[in-house]
């Protein structure tokens, strides 16, 4: 699934989801920002933290900050207080709508960023007009 039907999907998934534009003082967010985001979660085998990021990479580090300079050098930036907490209830509700538990161990989630792709009324590279 391309990042542009995932992002449709959760706002199918999520009404509020539509709103989820950054906010606060982050430079360029406008509303309708198409985005991918990222998060850092603790609590693997593998390495303490782990960044999960664009088509599906996972990355683990030892301390948080490695993992999160590494995503911050991506150009990715932290999402701010509603936004990311509404995220962050999101992806915690749809791991929960599993039955029987996810497949693997999805950690504990820590923080999302995200990385504008186009500003409102732009195409991206989905050929999506945010505005539409």
């Amino acid at each position: 699934m391309d990042d542009a039907r995932a992002l449709q999907s959760i706002v199918l998934l999520d009404p509020v989801a539509s709103k989820h534009e950054p906010s606060g003082p982050s430079p360029g967010a406008q509303y309708g920002t198409v985005m991918n985001i990222a998060t850092i979660s603790s609590g693997f085998e593998k390495g303490d933290f782990l960044v999960r990021e664009e088509k599906g990479q996972r990355v683990y580090f030892d301390f948080f900050e490695e993992a999160f300079n590494y995503i911050a050098y991506k150009g990715y930036i932290r999402m701010q207080g509603d936004d990311e907490k509404d995220w962050l209830e999101t992806m915690n509700n749809v791991h929960a709508s599993v039955k029987g538990g996810m497949k693997y161990n999805t950690g504990t989630l820590l923080m999302v960023l995200y990385k504008p792709l186009a500003a409102a009324g732009e195409r991206g590279d989905y050929g999506i007009d945010a505005n539409a």
